[in-house]
């Protein structure tokens, strides 16, 4: 689902298609025009590739699997598919508090599922009895991250949609983050 999520991302961006005199200042200007396109493209599989690799992580750690978990990992796994809609929004529409809104809301319920299906194999037994505390505070708190980040943006696109976006950036501490505040370093 992740590598079909990113490779649905791609299809957002289009070619510009211009010919007569001035080519070369034609299609400088048909890429800046799709700029926010390919801005949106980065972030975007920026963030999915992070859940693929704490999801990747989980299903290591997993020693067994019930209904309940199949349900949230299937209802986190439709977000993900979900994401290449609110990317060519925001690709489209970046400039409007609306598009950020919608955008950031959108990771905002998929890094919620996706700390949600975590939360729930820790606290039921999912999850090898064997891994360090450790290794589950640093979990939990890199799924707070992004929800954290995000959410923040939502209500500052009210305000201005530009610093909204600029919050995103945060997202690029996301182990650091987790290191420091669940102490030690980041196990993997």
């Amino acid at each position: 689902m992740f590598a079909i999520a990113i490779t649905l991302l791609v299809l957002n961006l289009r070619v510009p298609h211009v010919s007569g005199p001035h080519v070369d200042r034609r299609l400088l200007d048909g890429l800046g025009h799709d700029g926010g396109l390919l801005i949106g493209f980065v972030i975007s599989f920026y963030v999915i590739a992070r859940f693929w690799l704490v999801h990747h992580r989980l299903s290591v750690l997993l020693r067994r699997v019930d209904t309940t978990f199949i349900v949230l990992n299937l209802v986190f796994l439709a977000a993900i598919v979900f994401l290449p809609f609110p990317t060519e929004i925001i690709g489209q529409y970046g400039n409007t508090t609306t598009g950020v809104v919608f955008y950031a809301a959108a990771f905002v319920v998929t890094a919620g599922l996706s700390a949600a299906t975590w939360e729930y194999a820790l606290r039921v037994g999912l999850v090898d009895p064997r891994v360090p505390p450790s290794t589950r505070r640093h979990a939990r708190v890199r799924a707070a991250v992004p929800i954290l980040i995000f959410g923040i943006s939502i209500p500052v696109a009210f305000a201005d949609p530009s610093i909204a976006k600029l919050c995103w950036i945060g997202l690029v501490a996301q182990r650091q983050v987790a290191a420091r505040v669940a102490g030690g370093s980041d196990p993997g």
